[in-house]
């Protein structure tokens, strides 16, 4: 599965092409917007923009979208519903450890991938109050689903689980902010002093998870040796 969104949009219009005219213009006034939207922000996005990248008259633009927070709205929209689908693993697939590490390594490089429409997500939800909730129902789902996950291993009732992912999954999406969205120089100097790349992050914040949901099971060997240290340094 493409990790890049637009790359997702463009392989399913190559693909899979609507067949009415009409659709097809949509989908490609909807590929302009997420590229200009990758590229330039939300903020600094022009109704122009979009139709110059689409190749086509601006007056087209209007007959499908309203305006450039319609547009805008309708792609992050989809971005959210239909292409964040982190499904967990089933039970004895894998390890513990391994589930969690494999969901978080993939959030952070569809992150990685998709880094200026991640940075418009904040942007409208500040603005667009609909929107913003729209985000957060996006957020709850992933977390019941994992909540759920742990249940199932663990046995427990549902309102701990749920407290837990919600604070786990909030380190994850200020961690990206910092690390990928609006990089703060402190943390990359402290990584880059450790020589940590983004696989060394998912293990570190994956052996975080595991302590809080699993705290009887062991870190996994071979970890890198600063997440082996922190392995020491949170244990009981």
């Amino acid at each position: 599965m493409n990790l890049s969104y637009i790359e997702h949009l463009e392989a399913s219009y190559r693909d899979d092409p609507p067949k009415q005219k009409g659709q097809r213009t949509r989908a490609r006034i909807k590929i302009a917007t997420a590229k200009v939207l990758e590229k330039k922000g939300y903020h600094a996005m022009r109704v122009s923009d979009v139709t110059e990248t689409a190749e086509m008259a601006e007056g087209s633009f209007y007959i499908y979208f309203k305006d450039k927070t319609d547009a805008t709205v309708t792609v992050l929209t989809d971005l959210l519903e239909n292409f964040f689908n982190l499904e967990t693993p089933r039970d004895g697939e894998r390890s513990a450890y391994d589930s969690i590490r494999l969901t978080n390594r993939r959030w952070i490089s569809v992150c990685r991938a998709n880094a200026g429409l991640m940075r418009c997500i904040l942007q409208v939800g500040d603005e667009t109050p609909e929107f913003a909730r729209l985000s957060q129902d996006a957020n709850r789902v992933w977390y019941q689903r994992v909540a759920e996950g742990v249940r199932r291993r663990r046995g427990t009732g549902p309102g701990i689980p749920m407290l837990a992912a919600y604070l786990l999954g909030g380190m994850m999406d200020e961690l990206v902010r910092k690390l990928i969205v609006y990089p703060d120089p402190g943390l990359l100097d402290l990584l880059a002093g450790m020589g940590a790349d983004d696989d060394m992050v998912a293990d570190a914040t994956s052996l975080i998870w595991l302590r809080v949901f699993y705290p009887d099971e062991p870190a996994p060997e071979g970890l890198p040796e600063p997440v082996a240290a922190l392995a020491t340094w949170l244990a009981p």
